[in-house]
Parts: structure tokens; sequence; C-alpha cells
């Protein structure tokens, strides 16, 4: 039990960290500057990314937590 309630916490925490770099990376996103366009694409495709990476850690760490709830 106590192994499977750090990797709950180091999933929850890997995800917040996955969509605060995400944020900072689609936040920084500038076209103006000599910014390509092809970079700009990137940089969303790289964050969107990063948003459903955390978004998927997030759901396996409440499905975890509720089946661990049931038991």
């Amino acid at each position: 039990m106590p192994k499977r309630n750090w990797r709950l916490v180091l999933f929850w925490i890997l995800g917040a960290v996955c969509i605060s770099i995400g944020a900072i990376i689609a936040g920084h996103i500038d076209g103006e500057l000599g910014t390509d366009y092809g970079v700009s694409v990137v940089a969303i495709m790289i964050s969107f990314v990063l948003f459903l990476l955390g978004g998927l850690l997030w759901i396996s760490v409440a499905i975890a937590a509720k089946t661990v709830r049931e038991e």
C-alpha cells in the first residue's frame, strides 16, 4: 500500500509539472518579433501534448484513488 501512495503522488506532481510547462510554453508564443510560423506551430504542438499528458496523469491518479478507496 505505501508504494502505491507514493506513485500516486509522483503521478500527480508530474502531471502538474507537465501542465505548468505547457502553459509556460503556450504563454510565451509570440508571432511578432522574429518568430517563424513553423516554430510557433511546433511550440503549440508541444504545449498541447504536455497538456494532454498532464491530464492523462491526473485522470490515472483519480481512477487509482477511487479504486483504492473502494477496496
